[in-house]
């Protein structure tokens, strides 16, 4: 492709135009924030500065890795996608700010106000949604079978439909239940569903996952061995990041007054995935990988043993010294003691158990290493030697041809 051509010239500008977008509304929100910290409208989905702050993050992320790939890869659907969604966490979050803003002043002029820029804040805010759309066109830009390229564009299709309906309904915003939609001029379907649309949309969100779910499975078994490792570079970003959306639905499902943190970790735990899609795009350290999931589980595991190995030496402890002074004291220093030495031991066993499974190759190399020293620990017959780093290195990584060159006395 040309560097005239016009494609990249549209790509430059839109990269360019999104990610100035991202980076303005992410430094008007947290400046509003700052000079005008007044509280948030009430039961705006346990929305925080703190969140606010994450979501900021995860947009201008979104957009900076968006508009690197544009660039590098016009192509490819996902980073035209990824700079509409820092849009929308970019500039959803200064309409967020100035919402609050204006809600506190209170009068009546102020109130019609807050309902437009509520309404904008829905509007951005519901682009960062396109995130899980990614999941079906990566890394390719496009589904992976015939069959899933037609649920992409039934997908594109119906996405628009759904978006007006959150946009154009009656009632209270997506968003700020306690602000009234300003825009509402659909039929209000809201007395036959028996539910707010917002909570349809919850509501449907396990099968959506399931099925963005069942498409990387699909997609995995069909790729090939460089798509797999960027396939899981996507699912362990998105897994954290599903988890941590999850964690903010579920509070606001089951309580009246939802805790912040769920839509805090959710901003800055959403920021992994464009890094995570750059890396798998861009294939700059793609096989690390391996060692980054095995580490993850592994001290998963580990932090989980642990704790509760901690738990029931505090419990068990406390019960036994309940009649020693000081017994509470002796009990958490003696269990912090005992998690501490028994945390290498524990490492080192499960680290090996999960290399075994999830980074095979440094095991084997490992394996290969001391399996090679423990051979030549007591062998000095240089030509057997020789023999041994040959068929070490034959095995090992599997070259075309090997040798060994060995420097002359003379010299």
């Amino acid at each position: 492709m040309s560097p005239r051509s016009p494609v990249p010239l549209a790509a430059k500008l839109f990269g360019a135009i999104g990610l100035g977008a991202a980076i303005l509304g992410a430094i008007g929100a947290i400046s509003l924030r700052l000079i005008d910290p007044v509280p948030a409208v009430p039961d705006a989905f346990g929305f925080s500065d703190i969140a606010l702050v994450g979501f900021e993050v995860m947009g201008v992320t979104f957009a900076s890795v968006g508009t690197l790939l544009v660039i590098r890869r016009p192509r490819n659907a996902i980073g035209w996608c990824m700079v509409l969604i820092g849009i929308g966490y970019g500039v959803g979050g200064f309409w967020a700010a100035t919402t609050f803003s204006v809600a506190a002043i209170g009068t009546e002029s102020a109130m019609r106000t807050v309902q437009f820029t509520g309404w904008l804040t829905v509007l951005f805010t519901t682009l960062g949604g396109i995130v899980f759309a990614i999941g079906f066109i990566f890394p390719t830009g496009r589904g992976h079978t015939p069959r899933w390229d037609r649920w992409i564009r039934l997908c594109a299709v119906s996405g628009p439909f759904w978006l007006l309906m959150i946009l154009f309904q009656p009632g209270p915003l997506n968003i700020f239940p306690t602000i009234e939609n300003p825009m509402a001029f659909a039929p209000d379907l809201r007395p036959s569903l028996g539910m707010q649309y917002s909570q349809l949309v919850l509501a449907g969100l396990p099968a959506f996952m399931a099925v963005l779910v069942w498409s990387l499975v699909s997609r995995y078994r069909l790729a090939g061995a460089t798509e797999r490792q960027q396939l899981k570079w996507f699912a362990l970003a998105i897994g954290v990041s599903i988890g941590a959306v999850s964690v903010a639905g579920f509070g606001a499902v089951v309580s009246d007054d939802p805790p912040a943190a769920g839509l805090a970790v959710f901003g800055f735990a959403g920021a992994l995935v464009p890094v995570a899609i750059g890396i798998a795009i861009l294939r700059h350290h793609l096989y690390d990988i391996d060692r980054i999931i095995s580490r993850t589980i592994a001290y998963a595991i580990v932090t989980g043993t642990l704790g509760v190995i901690f738990t029931a030496l505090l419990l068990s402890l406390t019960g036994a010294m309940a009649t020693v002074a000081g017994g509470e004291t002796i009990a958490a220093a003696a269990s912090t003691l005992t998690a501490f030495a028994l945390f290498q031991p524990i490492r080192r066993r499960v680290q090996l158990a999960v290399d075994r499974r999830f980074d095979r190759s440094r095991y084997d190399a490992d394996t290969t290493v001391r399996t090679f020293a423990a051979r030549l620990r007591g062998d000095l017959d240089l030509g057997t030697v020789r023999a041994e780093i040959v068929a070490t290195a034959t095995s090992a990584v599997r070259p075309a041809s090997a040798g060994v060159w060995l420097r002359s006395e003379s010299r």
